[in-house]
This record gives C-alpha cells, structure tokens and sequence, in this order.
C-alpha cells in the first residue's frame, strides 16, 4: 500500500507552528459566526436533504474514505481491481455536488439518478467553456 497512490488528509499532520496572536490580522472578527459562515455559502441550513449516494470509484481515489468516511454508514466494496463502489447516506448540498464534480475524473455517481444528472450538466456547462474559441 506505501508503494501506491495516497490521499493526505488533514487529520495526518504531525507538526504545527504556533504563532503569537490567538487571531491572525487577517482574519476578520465575525468571520466564524454563524451568520457569517452562512453568508459565504460554509453552511447550507434548510437545505440538507439527505440521499443514499452510490459512487464508482477509481481504487486509489478511494483511498481518503476509508478514514475519513462521508458518513457513519458509509461501506465500501470491491467491485473489481480498479473501482470500488462507495455508499452513503448524505446531505444532498452544493459543496456534496463541488466535491463530486472536482472528483469526475476518478468517480461516477451512480445513485441518484437525479444527483447525477445534476453532475453531467455541471461538466457539460464546464465543458462548453473550452470548446468556445474567445
């Protein structure tokens, strides 16, 4: 497995350097309240509506989920030596499709249907923008 791909999450940092102030100039003051999170699109409330997702993902893609999984529920299984199938129980939000679509060259949405028509006409509109010739 050490010979393989991997995916760091944040949870393997070893080291930290910490500094003077307990916030950095250039943090804003209200920038971590509720609100504020809110406004920057952080936090969906009233959105989350949640799905039973079913990915196909490419093997070393997967890798990540294992330990950190998309939720309590989420299993992972083999379908072959290149792809595992990924499912979970999730909240159907805009960050959940920016993460799909930042992973469509390693997985595909399997489940559903709807989830995933959503992710093709996200990549087909990112698409035309390359094909135009301005």
């Amino acid at each position: 497995m050490l010979e393989e791909h991997r995916n760091f999450a944040v949870n393997r940092i070893t080291e930290a350097v910490v500094i003077d102030k307990p916030i950095p100039d250039w943090v804003g003051r209200d920038v971590f309240t509720l609100d504020s999170l809110q406004k920057l699109g952080k936090l969906e409330f009233g959105k989350n509506t949640e799905i039973n997702l079913v990915l196909k993902v490419q093997k070393y893609a997967c890798q990540h989920l294992y330990e950190r999984p998309l939720s309590i529920d989420q299993k992972i299984t083999i379908i072959d030596d290149t792809w595992r199938q990924v499912s979970a129980t999730v909240a159907n939000t805009t960050r959940l499709q920016d993460w799909l679509v930042s992973m469509s060259q390693l997985s595909v949405v399997v489940e559903p249907l709807e989830l995933k028509t959503v992710i093709l006409e996200r990549l087909e509109s990112g698409m035309q923008l390359y094909k135009t010739d301005e």
